[in-house]
């Protein structure tokens, strides 16, 4: 059920006249077929439904053309230089040196929905922003303008083509459909999308608790489509990524690596691009507790292959369970008390764990200056979720007073790393 019938449902809007349906008009049966891709496209980037479904009805001829029943291919776009996908030769617009009429390529959809997100695409690629750029500023309810505005933009040569448009809109009330613009409505609460998945940028010191209210998504829900990055009421820096619903399995923009640069984590990389970060951690053969080396490739969309696995590094020295020792029962004379030491001895931390590469993060222990003496300490292993405000409530600790105990230099932690919280 979609957004305007619902708000039609419960009152907001009214019931809008549709146009008689004809069953001789075979329009009418198309655009009920194509009506609910046409809005879903409106909400994801800003078309309105009216021009698209125009739009499809006058290059397809209503779904009856050649393109459109041997190609899936409803708004005649072709091949171009990039298209590596089946191919349709039609005669159209395309002569040779002599002026002969030659074929012209299109190109072929495995179904017809798909022509009508290439549609989206075509209009909104950012290579010719500077030609069709300017009609997404243009608001989704304002069909005419935006007829016009194709116009302007040579999408068509035929000087009525914008009225052809408008008549086919206004015949069929096809702007019925543009009256809800969640994109619209998106803009005034700072909403935008990466990889098609809503997000906000942060305002400086924001915390997620406000970002909530001003968004209608839940802290808890925040906190899950961004992999408890962020804790709940930490201020965030000024356009921080936040994302407002979960995020997708791979990346769908054009871009198929991300080359790793100093400081970068998987976390930050599956922010960057709308990834979920055990998805990617999968995609690129990473086990959990290693982060990618600076400099490695990182795939976005497809499974690595095994030979193509990126070097890594660990997020952190993982301690072994060494048992602590009791107490001697002799009573060793007391010593006079001495300053607390200006360098940390990492002595809980056997050599065999440490890591030969620089680790991401490391935890480092604070211990007793007089290493004759046993240390009880305790220890968090760092489990699926845990977040340093988690793990500092768990223990009645704050995050700085854990940070600074482990001698952390970022929030970044590991699973499967050890903390000290005693």
């Amino acid at each position: 059920m979609t957004l305007l019938l619902i708000l039609q449902l419960i009152g907001i809007l009214p019931f809008l006249p549709v146009a008689p349906m004809a069953s001789a008009d075979p329009h009418d049966a198309y655009i009920r077929t194509f009506r609910q891709v046409a809005i879903q496209e409106m909400e994801r980037t800003g078309i309105p439904a009216s021009i698209k479904l125009a739009q499809a009805i006058l290059e397809s001829n209503g779904g009856r053309s050649e393109l459109a029943t041997k190609a899936h291919n409803h708004f005649g776009i072709k091949c171009g230089s990039n298209w590596k996908g089946p191919t349709y030769e039609l005669k159209d617009d395309d002569y040779d040196d002599a002026g002969n009429h030659i074929n012209s390529c299109f190109r072929v959809y495995r179904k017809d929905e798909a022509s009508f997100i290439a549609h989206s695409e075509f209009l909104r690629d950012p290579n010719k922003a500077s030609r069709y750029g300017f009609l997404f500023r243009i608001p989704p309810t304002d069909y005419r303008r935006w007829a016009h505005g194709l116009h302007k933009a040579g999408y068509a040569t035929n000087p009525r083509y914008p009225q052809l448009l408008i008549d086919m809109i206004e015949r069929y009330h096809l702007d019925q459909y543009d009256l809800v613009s969640p994109d619209a409505l998106d803009k005034l609460a700072g909403i935008t999308r990466i990889n098609d998945v809503k997000l906000t940028f942060a305002r400086e010191k924001e915390t997620l608790a406000t970002i909530a209210a001003r968004t209608e998504v839940s802290v808890n829900q925040l906190l899950k489509y961004n992999d408890y990055v962020y804790t709940p009421d930490t201020p965030l820096n000024e356009d921080d990524l936040v994302y407002l619903q979960p995020k997708r399995s791979y990346f769908r923009g054009k871009q198929s690596w991300h080359k790793v640069q100093p400081g970068e984590s998987l976390l930050s990389i599956a922010q960057l691009y709308g990834i979920r970060v055990d998805k990617l951690r999968k995609k690129n053969r990473i086990p959990d507790g290693f982060e990618p080396a600076t400099g490695e490739r990182i795939r976005l969309r497809w499974k690595i292959r095994k030979s193509d696995t990126p070097r890594t590094v660990r997020q952190g020295p993982v301690p072994e369970k060494v048992p602590i020792p009791d107490p001697p029962k002799q009573t060793l004379p007391k010593e006079p008390a001495r300053p607390a030491p200006s360098v940390v001895v990492d002595d809980d931390l056997p050599d065999s764990s440490r890591p030969r590469t620089e680790p991401v993060n490391i935890a480092v222990p604070s211990v007793e200056d007089d290493p004759g003496r046993p240390t009880r300490a305790t220890w968090h292993t760092v489990a699926p979720g845990d977040t340093l405000w988690r793990i500092a409530k768990q223990y009645d600790l704050t995050v700085e007073k854990l940070k600074s105990i482990n001698r952390l230099t970022s929030d970044q932690i590991g699973v499967g790393q050890k903390l000290r919280v005693k």
